[in-house]
């Protein structure tokens, strides 16, 4: 038996990926496969692993980048040090579920601009200033996915992303 680790192991993404391809073509193949195999639930199942793992990291990711946000617009608020605290957390919770393919399938714009929303709207119900913020994500996607996540640096780009106008 081969030891060597499978995608499984390495890679659930690309893992679950290569299965389902692999179970819809046999399911495309002809051959007689008992009549009590849901092929096409069991595919559905096979790729919503890589795809919730996925989801798992974007979500850390958008919250790493709503705490930022939070902490260069309000750099005086009492929750500075939670906030920058939690997003350590987030930073931490991420290598639980990240895998190589990952990195090239995020879209941190989009993590970005659904952060910019949530921390513009939270503002403006908490009555602060309105923030203009940029569309695009004031930090890298490798600043992020860095083994050890520098807060200052990354603090630093999103505070010179801000414009506040009052």
């Amino acid at each position: 038996m081969d030891q060597s680790p499978s995608d499984y192991d390495t890679d659930v993404l690309v893992w679950s990926e290569r299965q389902a391809a692999i179970l819809r073509d046999l399911a495309g193949s002809g051959l007689a496969l008992p009549n009590e195999l849901d092929l096409e639930n069991i595919v559905e199942e096979i790729e919503s692993v890589g795809r919730s793992e996925l989801a798992s990291v974007q979500s850390y990711l958008r919250l790493i980048l709503l705490h930022l946000i939070k902490v260069a617009a309000s750099p005086r608020a009492l929750a500075t040090t939670h906030w920058l605290q939690e997003a350590l957390t987030f930073h931490g919770n991420i290598f639980s579920h990240l895998t190589p393919s990952m990195r090239h399938r995020i879209d941190l714009d989009l993590l970005w601009k659904r952060a910019a929303r949530e921390a513009t709207a939270k503002r403006a119900l908490e009555g602060g200033f309105k923030l203009e913020l940029p569309l695009a994500c004031p930090v890298g996607i490798d600043d992020l996915l860095a083994e050890q996540l520098d807060l200052d640096a990354a603090l630093a780009k999103v505070r010179a992303a801000i414009n506040p106008s009052t």
